[in-house]
């Protein structure tokens, strides 16, 4: 017979298994609301970073939206005294639906046309952007006008590629996206020419009162260095947009038509996004406006923009 000393053992055996179990289900209990609560931590947060960038991305699609509406009514302007701004890229501060925006407006006219601009003027321009040499930029002209130019009818085949797999495309640039296909333009150069060039002002110069500074700069004969920290930071400038300096070669007075609109908007929390379009006004189809292209562009004004953050009543409304 077991003894009154044995069953007493075995029930207090009994009693601390049960108590281990009885933590261990706490403890898998814990952990499991831990991880509810952390993932539905994680997934409000996730949320509220995608409503904050749908946000932010409707805000500066309105303000673009003006902006369009604005060049619309310059154009009607122009038909009277009053002479409309000129857009040479310069931001604008200001508010919209509780957020700080930024609005620049290029003029394409002021730019390089990939399509129009003789090698001349290509060679004059690149050496001064990229700060290379005559024969580096003339080199690169005379690709830019072999990938743009159709060859003759009776012409042998090109079959050289340079540095890219595929042969030059000898037909008209359809967007400046296309210039990284040209031989000899790596990235770095691609990069460097993007806020440059353009395929709508379709004339051989560049409209000097909008000309984005470092191009007006280079084409001033300005010193290297003083282009670079133009292309490095273009606003504010002390450029004379009627420096006689200007080629009279490269002149271009032309009406207005085409811009590249880039808009930035930062809401409170610190959410922001980025919408660039190119658009031509009074385009064929009768039609007021026409968005040519919707491009993904790096920011540029975000550090101007996170200084005024909290500053909103101070900015004029967009």
């Amino acid at each position: 017979m077991a003894g009154p000393g044995r069953n007493s053992r075995r029930a207090s055996s009994r009693k601390g298994f049960a108590l281990l179990v009885v933590i261990w289900g706490l403890g898998a209990i814990s952990l499991l609301v831990l991880s509810f609560l952390t993932t539905g931590r994680l997934r409000l947060q996730t949320a509220f970073n995608l409503a904050g960038a749908a946000r932010g991305q409707s805000i500066a699609e309105a303000a673009a939206n003006l902006a369009i509406l604005a060049l619309i009514e310059e154009k009607d302007a122009r038909r009277g005294p009053q002479e409309p701004p000129a857009h040479d890229g310069a931001p604008r501060f200001c508010s919209l639906g509780g957020a700080e925006v930024a609005v620049a407006i290029e003029d394409e006219s002021g730019k390089i046309d990939l399509n129009a601009a003789s090698e001349d003027f290509l060679r004059q321009a690149l050496a001064g952007l990229l700060g290379v040499d005559p024969a580096a930029a003339d080199a690169i002209s005379r690709r830019i006008a072999e990938f743009r130019t159709p060859p003759e009818p009776d012409a042998p085949k090109q079959q050289e590629m340079g540095d890219k797999p595929f042969a030059p495309k000898r037909a008209a640039f359809q967007t400046i996206l296309e210039l990284d296909q040209v031989a000899g333009i790596d990235q770095p150069t691609f990069r460097a020419l993007k806020p440059f060039v353009t395929v709508y002002s379709r004339a051989d110069g560049a409209d000097p009162h909008v000309a984005p500074p470092a191009l007006l700069a280079t084409l001033l004969g300005m010193a290297p260095n003083q282009i670079a920290a133009l292309a490095a930071a273009p606003f504010p400038n002390a450029l004379d947009r009627a420096d006689p300096r200007f080629p009279s070669q490269f002149l271009l007075t032309s009406a207005r038509g085409a811009f590249v609109i880039h808009v930035e908007s930062l809401i409170a929390g610190g959410s922001g996004a980025v919408w660039e379009a190119a658009i031509e006004l009074d385009p064929s189809d009768g039609s007021p406006y026409a968005i040519r292209e919707i491009r993904h562009s790096p920011a540029r004004f975000l550090d101007d923009l996170r200084a005024m953050d909290g500053g909103r009543a101070a900015l004029r409304p967009c």
